[in-house]
């Protein structure tokens, strides 16, 4: 057990050995204060350079950074390009409230980086192509945009833990038509329309891989509708006594919150609107793309 007080939180951080078999391990991450959400960005660059500076997994700290989150209010839209934006003037990171995709994204960020102006230049990295900022440039759709420009971070693995059991789903992507659903019209710079093609397993097999995931892939919930795959994202997380959680930020609960595995496979079999899953894991080899950051934080 290692316990570091930072910026007046008592972080302690205990090591639990993982079922026989499985050689990796996990700890959990309590504080006696403060979550993230109620901390300050001096006292989150405190957190961020302790794990930073000790031999800890990518695994274990995306089990940490996300446990830290847990409680942290679900606000939709919430991040931006900040205050000089041409369409969305949303910060460029918040802490404070989270929706599902800026739940992962900020997470990844912090879990790759040795401070918290890194943590800002590498959020930029994983929300834009390219780390340019600007509404055109942003990953918006996560099968279309955000998995192919974060290769360098993410794989999808969804075929190689499902095998014969995937299948194949086609969508039409409109980038313009998206925009106009949120209110901004006329937007120049997207790609044309272009249909996509994934492949997801489906919902009634999602128990039959736990044996699987080691934890701290990403899950992808796979809707039937039109024009967009994702219906909604969050963790793996393996608990100590081998267990599977679904750590994401609910908007039916309003806040970040663990849902074990098996009450969401009975949530996912009666909603009609929800074909199964795609599984990205994030590489251990990842290599960092250099690109110009303005470290502006907006």
């Amino acid at each position: 057990m290692k316990t570091f007080l930072l910026a007046g939180a008592l972080l302690t951080i205990s090591f639990a050995q993982l079922p026989e078999g499985n050689g990796e391990s996990l700890f959990n991450t309590t504080t006696s204060a403060q979550k993230l959400h109620q901390l300050t960005t001096p006292e989150i660059d405190d957190y961020i350079k302790a794990l930073s500076q000790n031999r800890f997994t990518l695994t274990q700290k995306i089990a940490t950074y996300s446990h830290l989150s847990l409680g942290t209010p679900y606000v939709q839209g919430c991040l931006g390009e900040g205050s000089t934006g041409n369409y969305d003037k949303d910060p460029l990171i918040d802490f404070n409230k989270v929706d599902c995709t800026t739940f992962c994204e900020q997470i990844l960020a912090l879990s790759i980086s040795k401070d918290y102006q890194d943590a800002f230049r590498n959020l930029q990295k994983i929300r834009y192509h390219n780390g340019i900022k600007q509404f055109t440039s942003r990953n918006h759709f996560i099968l279309a945009d955000w998995l192919p420009n974060n290769r360098w971070l993410l794989k999808d693995v969804t075929q190689e833990k499902g095998g014969p059991l995937c299948k194949e789903m086609v969508k039409d992507i409109d980038r313009s038509t998206f925009a106009a659903s949120l209110g901004y019209d006329n937007v120049k710079g997207f790609v044309p329309p272009q249909a996509v093609s994934i492949y997801y397993l489906p919902k009634h097999h999602l128990l039959t891989i736990t044996s699987e995931l080691k934890g701290s892939e990403i899950m992808v919930l796979i809707t039937t509708r039109a024009g967009i795959f994702a219906a909604h994202m969050g963790f793996i997380i393996k608990n100590e006594d081998g267990s599977l959680s679904f750590r994401h930020a609910s908007r039916i609960n309003k806040k970040v919150i663990d849902e074990p595995l098996k009450k969401l496979s009975e949530r996912l079999s009666m909603d009609e609107q929800l074909a199964g899953i795609v599984l990205l894991a994030v590489r251990d080899d990842y290599r960092i793309p250099f690109e110009r950051i303005n470290d502006t934080l907006q």
